[in-house]
């Protein structure tokens, strides 16, 4: 029967689809009374709460509290995250509520946007709601699902604005992401990594009025304040790796530049070598090791990997995010694993100048520098971040 080899991947995709809706249902009602439920939020909402009030951002002492391991209420990220919270805290008590299901509906909408078949999309919201980085971010009320939606759209818009929009968007909190550009770089795509700057400088704009410049100066004080962050409570890296073994700190240490390393060269290698989408998931993949830490709900970024491999028929890659549930010390290592694994995915299944298109699939979607390989001449002007204008040779 025409299809019918797909027949069993579709009924493992819903089945696991109907279980992610049951353990949505049983978090809204298990998370709220948990504890540790909004833990980081709560340093948002405070965060927000001292904009709207008028009070400085960035309390006196915030760097001393971080390096003696107070960290409860405590704000680092950019001043961006608390402007655009600031309607939030007119909810009061139900502020964390509506975080909690907002981003529910955010995770959802994210595998919705994923670029692949329907049944991967559905299959990866079931493994989703199946892994600890996702039911611990919901938890403690962080932005993992957030910056997942957003990679999703970055993904799906690649060569557009929106996806330009979001990568900003992104590393307006979470600088690590940066990697991506570095990856553009490779690829030969200056004019848009230049339009992710730009909207990185309107988001500041939009905040300069309520943070004022004093507001970002204060950051940076603030992170140069700060001690060893790559082997501190719940921060977990290449190092944190290495002692666990008994590697000693002076030389465990040096994992984080290799991690680092290691980040932008196989960024760099899926630029060069690989197709526009597993370049861009292989970089979103291996920013985890692109800075000095990473906490384990960041691994929601796996559920990037995961779709795209299982998209190219490596189904069992769908157990990557699945990998969260083991110790800390050893998802540094699923990091690198899911780094290479994107790295070495299968080229796309649909082919086209000429070649095989699997029978029953949908045609594949054309990227940026790959349109002309295809026969294509493309008049954007801008490197595909306008409405490209598309004729035949």
């Amino acid at each position: 029967m025409p299809g019918g080899k797909l027949l069993t991947p579709r009924l493992g995709a819903f089945a696991l689809g109907v279980i992610g809706l049951l353990v949505i249902l049983t978090a809204l009602v298990v998370l709220p009374s948990s504890a540790g439920f909004g833990y980081d939020f709560r340093a948002y909402e405070l965060a927000a709460r001292r904009l709207a009030s008028g009070v400085a951002l960035y309390p006196p002492g915030t760097a001393d509290a971080y390096n003696q391991g107070a960290y409860a209420d405590l704000y680092l990220y950019p001043p961006p995250l608390a402007v655009l919270l600031i309607p939030i805290t007119l909810l009061g008590t139900g502020a964390v509520t509506t975080w909690f299901v907002g981003r529910l509906i955010l995770l959802a909408l994210g595998c919705a946007l994923l670029p692949v078949r329907r049944e991967v999309r559905i299959a990866t919201f079931g493994v989703a709601m199946l892994s600890f980085p996702v039911l611990y971010d919901l938890n403690l009320g962080n932005l993992s699902i957030v910056l997942f939606a957003l990679s999703a759209v970055v993904w799906r818009w690649l060569d557009r604005p929106l996806g330009s929009v979001a990568l900003a968007a992104i590393l307006a909190v979470r600088y690590p992401f940066a990697v991506v550009l570095i990856g553009w770089l490779a690829r030969g795509r200056p004019r848009s990594v230049a339009w992710v700057v730009i909207w990185g400088l309107v988001i500041i704009g939009l905040t300069l009025p309520i943070v004022g410049i004093a507001g970002y100066v204060d950051y940076v004080t603030i992170l140069r304040g700060l001690g060893d962050i790559s082997t501190g409570p719940h921060n977990l890296s290449l190092a944190t790796t290495l002692e666990a073994i008994g590697v000693g700190q002076s030389v465990a240490r040096f994992a984080v530049p290799v991690g680092i390393i290691f980040a932008v060269a196989v960024t760099v290698l899926a630029a060069r070598r690989r197709d526009a989408e597993v370049a861009l998931v292989a970089a979103f993949t291996s920013a985890l090791l692109f800075g000095p830490f990473f906490h384990p709900h960041y691994l929601v970024g796996l559920l990037l990997p995961a779709a795209l491999l299982a998209d190219r028929g490596w189904w069992l890659a769908l157990g990557l995010p699945l990998l969260g549930w083991l110790p800390g010390e050893i998802l540094p290592v699923v990091a690198v694993v899911a780094s290479l694994a994107t790295l070495w995915a299968p080229s796309a299944a649909h082919e086209h100048g000429g070649r095989r298109v699997s029978e029953g699939e949908p045609p594949p979607r054309i990227l940026g520098d790959e349109r002309q390989q295809a026969g294509l001449l493309i008049g954007t002007g801008d490197d595909g971040l306008g409405a490209p204008a598309i004729e035949n040779r």
